[in-house]
């Protein structure tokens, strides 16, 4: 039914149109000038038409190239009906000579002309139209002037025919034609493809009539005949371009970039990789996206003009016509609104909904625009996580519980150690007072060695109990002079024995942030390693300094001591681990072993080089 009608449509279109060039040639014969003004006319009226519709739409079209073309079609108008009034002839100016109105219809054609040609250039741009109307009648006035004070070049001479001057211009008016068939196809996605068609059409109709008008002698030719048939076919085309299309399909000229955002927008709402939807005020469903049917499972009508609570859980419905849709509906917006969907295949999604409303010139709401958010593995993994944090919270707990058991047991077991090992050293004291004189020598020895052990035990737990309670100290970090702390620590490692001979290197204004107390602690620690494996040095030589590296300062302590094979690295920071013999140097085993724990505490790490008998470097960062 539709292909028919459009086809009827075309088919009576020629007919009247090939009716109409049949009765201008009967026109042409019968007399010349009823033709001549009946086409000069059609083309006034159609160049006035094109002015007051672009004119009366210039605040609403967005294509300026209508606007411009329009303008320039009202003064193209004035030339023409100046060319007509002046045509041979019709004695509205009598004794007037014929070369008038060919200089009018040069003068019109120039105007025309160029003005397509130029009009392009505005798609996009801003047009003033009252400075375009000023260029225009100043344009125009200056041609009209010309031509009636006798200043325009000779066009037509009777007797002889066209000029050099008419010919040229003619030639050249084509080759403007052709520019602007060139510019505006360039620019063809400013319009519709019918009218795009319909101008060129209309543009090569002036160019073949131009062509035709370079060959005649006398105004009342065949060929002068001819060219005015081909603008009326011209001046047909750019009608049916320009009017038609306007009044019958205005989305196609004036609204047209409307038209393709409109499409722009309902393309993305379709195929936008979101769950869009839109309700009416009674919660229906008006349009969906084909990613929400896609990913629910459901087809289009499976889903229009349904409710969109009924693909809700039960608890979801009522939450949403309970609470959220008078709220909505009052103010027009919500967001992120937990609900529970149902897909096709009976699974649940958990998603968050977010929408705005859509209102009339009222203010009233007329549908919604929605998107809703999958976020079922989003809450499943929080809940996971909120499941992982209660059981590592519990497990926290019972370490701590169990650390606090570990602490007491360690007090205990401290006590109950140190009170025989006081009473085994205090014996061996009695021993050495009251049996001096009967003890020999062996036996004094023995009592010494045991003496000494007790006390060696002692410190031993001490050290314990000290590591034990390092975990639980709190940090209190402060910016700290690192050098000064390894100053006051050399001070005291000399006192205590005056009569080595050890040259410290200790590096100025280092400083961190760290606990005082502790910090303190690893440097004593470090700076005493290196003052006890230096003791069998006669030249022993210390050095505490910083390396600038990018991400942090690496601290170091360095000496010439005993040093230690680069194997046993391994072993140096676990508790009760040892690479020398006691006999050779004392201590616990914990030095090093606290030393990592209180700069894990700090962020920080601490690793050592070194090489057998030629010392050791500990480098650790904060």
């Amino acid at each position: 039914m539709i292909d028919y009608a459009v086809s009827s449509d075309k088919v009576s279109t020629l007919l009247l149109g090939g009716a109409v060039l049949i009765g201008l040639c009967l026109a042409s014969f019968y007399n010349y000038l009823l033709f001549h003004t009946l086409v000069e006319f059609f083309s006034v009226v159609v160049a006035c038409g094109i002015f007051m519709i672009a004119w009366n739409t210039r605040r609403i079209i967005k294509n300026n190239y209508f606007l411009f073309v329009g303008i320039a079609s009202l003064f193209v108008a004035l030339v023409e009906i100046s060319h007509v009034l002046t045509y041979k002839g019709l004695g509205i100016f009598p004794g007037i000579s014929p070369d008038i109105a060919t200089q009018l219809w040069i003068a019109s054609r120039y105007l025309q002309s160029l003005s397509l040609l130029v009009a392009p250039w505005f798609i996009g741009r801003r047009l003033r139209a009252g400075w375009t109307i000023a260029f225009f009648l100043t344009l125009t006035s200056l041609l009209l002037t010309a031509v009636f004070s006798g200043n325009f070049p000779a066009c037509f001479v009777e007797g002889s025919g066209l000029t050099p001057f008419k010919k040229g211009s003619e030639y050249l008016v084509c080759l403007l034609f052709l520019g602007a068939i060139y510019f505006m196809v360039r620019k063809k996605e400013a319009f519709n493809r019918g009218v795009v068609r319909l101008l060129s059409g209309a543009l090569l109709c002036f160019i073949a009539a131009e062509l035709a008008f370079t060959l005649y002698s006398d105004v009342y030719g065949l060929s002068n005949a001819i060219g005015h048939i081909l603008k009326f076919a011209g001046f047909y085309l750019v009608y049916k371009a320009l009017i038609e299309t306007v009044l019958a399909r205005p989305y196609d000229l004036l609204f047209r970039e409307l038209k393709q955002s409109e499409e722009r927008y309902r393309r993305l709402y379709k195929d936008t990789p979101v769950m869009l939807h839109s309700i009416d005020r009674d919660g229906r469903l008006v349009s969906v996206s084909n990613y929400w049917l896609a990913y629910l499972g459901y087809g289009k009508d499976e889903a229009i003009n349904v409710k969109l609570t009924s693909f809700f859980t039960e608890e979801s419905r009522r939450y949403a016509e309970e609470v959220v849709f008078p709220e909505y509906f009052q103010t027009g917006y919500c967001k992120d609104v937990p609900y529970r969907i149902r897909k096709k295949n009976g699974e649940i999604l958990d998603v968050l909904l977010s929408a705005t409303a859509d209102r009339d010139d009222q203010g009233e709401i007329i549908r919604s625009l929605a998107v809703m958010i999958d976020i079922t593995e989003r809450k499943r993994a929080s809940e996971k996580i909120a499941s992982l944090n209660a059981s590592l919270a519990a497990k926290a707990e019972e370490l701590e519980k169990a650390n606090l058991e570990l602490e007491s047991f360690s007090h205990t077991v401290a006590h109950d150690l140190r009170a025989p090992l006081t009473n085994i050293s205090g014996a061996c004291q009695g021993l050495n007072e009251l049996c001096a004189d009967t003890l020999d020598g062996k036996s004094k020895k023995f009592i010494d060695y045991i003496h000494d052990e007790t006390l060696r035990m002692d410190l031993f737990i001490s050290a314990l109990l000290d590591f034990s309670h390092l975990n639980r100290q709190e940090l209190h970090r402060e910016e700290l002079d690192l050098s000064e702390m390894a100053a006051a620590i050399v001070l005291g490692l000399r006192m205590r024995e005056p009569e080595r001979q050890v040259t410290f290197t200790l590096a100025e204004g280092v400083k961190c942030l760290g606990d005082p107390v502790l910090i303190y602690s690893v440097l004593e620690n470090l700076l005493g390693n290196a003052w006890k494996y230096t003791g069998a040095r006669d030249e022993a030589r210390i050095e505490f300094g910083v390396i600038a590296e990018e991400e942090k300062p690496v601290f170091f302590v360095r000496d010439n001591g005993a040093g230690f094979d680069m194997n046993q690295a391994h072993r140096l920071f676990g508790a009760f681990q040892r690479l020398h013999n006691r006999d050779e140097f004392a201590g616990t085993g914990l030095g090093l072993t606290t030393v990592q724990r209180i700069l894990f505490r700090h962020g920080g790490r601490i690793w050592a080089e070194g090489e057998k008998d030629k010392g050791a470097t500990f480098f650790f960062t904060l």
